[in-house]
């Protein structure tokens, strides 16, 4: 009966220490035991218990250095040049210049519409061989001429003639070459086949050489 008693003691003891978690190694359990005669019996029970492993804390991370390259390599940046805008030269205002004012082109006086010049005009200059123009059309057409007389010239002078009758075209050529140079008068002279003629058409022009 004690035996019994004594083993149900120890194994309550070594329940109860497997569930403690004592900083020491060794464990001292007393344990008193009454039985019949009243006489104590005291057990001591040692529990020896594995050392905790020791902490070993993690290695501390160093970082690698920060690469510096060589002073040799270092290019210094270069700074943009910021370029001004060029002012545009002050222009002046234009002044107005005054245009010349062409002189009227006045054509010759004619009294016939069918014996008349367009060409030349009222004191054309002319110089050299001159296009005359204009009509000799009138009925029952025979001929034209063309006749000058220097101003102030009493006589006319025959210049040119033609057979074939012109409406509002060239007429003829007249080379002034030959003459005097200055005022003169020209006209054209257009005849019927009777001999006849209207009243000529005149113009007042100026050669030069």
């Amino acid at each position: 009966m004690k035996k019994a008693t004594l083993l149900m003691v120890l194994i309550i003891v070594l329940t109860g220490c497997q569930q403690l978690r004592p900083t020491p190694e060794i464990v001292k359990v007393t344990v008193l035991v009454t039985q019949p005669p009243p006489k104590p019996i005291e057990v001591t029970v040692l529990v020896t218990q594995a050392p905790l492993p020791t902490y070993t804390p993690y290695p501390t991370y160093t970082p690698y250095p920060t690469y510096t390259p060589p002073a040799s390599t270092l290019q210094a940046t270069e700074t943009p040049t910021t370029l001004s805008t060029p002012t545009p030269p002050l222009t002046g205002t234009p002044v107005a210049t005054s245009t010349p004012t062409a002189e009227p082109v006045v054509l010759p006086d004619c009294p016939n519409p069918l014996a008349r010049l367009t060409y030349p005009t009222v004191n054309a200059v002319l110089k050299g061989a001159v296009e005359i123009r204009g009509s000799a059309n009138i009925d029952s057409f025979s001929y034209y001429k063309f006749e000058f007389r220097s101003k102030g010239a009493p006589q006319w002078s025959f210049l040119q003639r033609f057979d074939e009758p012109v409406a509002d075209g060239l007429l003829g050529v007249w080379d002034t070459s030959p003459l005097p140079a200055g005022a003169c008068l020209f006209r054209l002279v257009v005849v019927d086949k009777t001999g006849n003629y209207p009243e000529p058409c005149e113009v007042e022009v100026t050669i030069e050489h």
